[in-house]
């Protein structure tokens, strides 16, 4: 195994035990993990780095409260730390109106490293894919609208990053109801 294969291997089993017993908010209680393996599959392919695929399997766990930034530099580096940082809403905007929050990701990443663009759009197809069958159950329609509609912001924002997970967010985005 390859010092690269190594560095995946160890975020995607960190990852995997950090959601233990966590799962997708649909009706099939699909585990979470499943939207992490989807995010990092998309970002490989897209020919991200090492590092970038690290952290699409770790995009969440700073966010979800399960971790922090400087635990994940102590175990995977500065750099994968950092696109896990650039991907991660402030702890201010959690809280706040999805449209809005959608709205501060998009200028956030507009600054960011092609790397962190690329997991975010790899993101946002995963949740989009999902939505485009079941609206999560704790979504109202309205959400739901609101998430794909804020969604086009951040796609826009990253699509440099990646044309091949841009065309491939605006497949989804049609899927999902949202005009690309």
């Amino acid at each position: 195994m390859s010092e690269d294969d190594g560095l995946i291997t160890a975020a995607l089993r960190h990852a995997a035990a950090l959601h233990e017993g966590t799962y997708r908010p649909d009706r099939a209680r699909t585990p979470f993990v499943s939207h992490l393996s989807e995010t990092a599959e998309l970002v490989r392919r897209a020919g991200g780095t090492p590092a970038e695929v690290a952290a699409a399997w770790l995009h969440d766990a700073v966010e979800d409260g399960l971790t922090t930034v400087d635990e994940l530099a102590g175990l995977f580096g500065e750099e994968v730390a950092g696109l896990v940082a650039a991907v991660s809403d402030a702890p201010e905007d959690v809280g706040r109106a999805i449209g809005e929050r959608k709205a501060l990701q998009a200028i956030r990443l507009a600054a960011a490293p092609d790397g962190a663009k690329r997991i975010k759009l790899a993101e946002q197809i995963s949740i989009l894919q999902a939505l485009a069958v079941e609206r999560p159950l704790s979504w109202s329609v309205e959400r739901a609208d609101a998430y794909v509609e804020g969604s086009r912001l951040v796609a826009a924002a990253c699509a440099a990053a990646s044309p091949l997970l841009a065309e491939r967010y605006a497949a989804v985005a049609a899927l999902a109801g949202a005009p690309a």
